[in-house]
């Protein structure tokens, strides 16, 4: 299986805060479950199918100006569906390396093969 690993970019600004600053964790599950579609764009015909399961789980608050990374890799495929596994760091201004914030793992199905309007000719 060719290795499917994404890395997106994501700041944290004024407008996705709430009054203290901290960045609202649906946003951040928003986020991040359109960035686990990322590696499997390439096995559905049509649009991805809604993500079968899901776990999420937060480890520390992101605030205003924080620049995080969203890491998405497939770390599963067979003929039930695929699994992404998510997470997501902050440089540490004090050392050089990344500080987690969550991570998820989100199972997409495989594509219902009734799910398309093709047409035998």
């Amino acid at each position: 299986m060719k290795t499917h690993h994404i890395n997106s970019p994501f700041i944290v600004t004024k407008d996705i805060s709430n009054i203290n600053g901290f960045l609202l964790p649906h946003i951040l599950y928003d986020k991040i479950k359109t960035v686990a579609s990322y590696p499997v764009k390439e096995f559905y015909l049509q649009d991805i199918p809604e993500v079968g399961d899901f776990k999420f789980k937060m480890y520390k608050n992101a605030f205003v100006n924080d620049k995080l990374t969203i890491q998405a890799q497939l770390v599963k495929k067979d003929k039930e569906g695929y699994l992404v596994n998510i997470t997501v760091t902050k440089e540490k201004s004090t050392a050089n390396h990344q500080e987690r914030i969550c991570s998820a793992l989100f199972d997409f199905p495989v594509e219902n093969k009734y799910s398309t309007n093709r047409t035998a000719c």
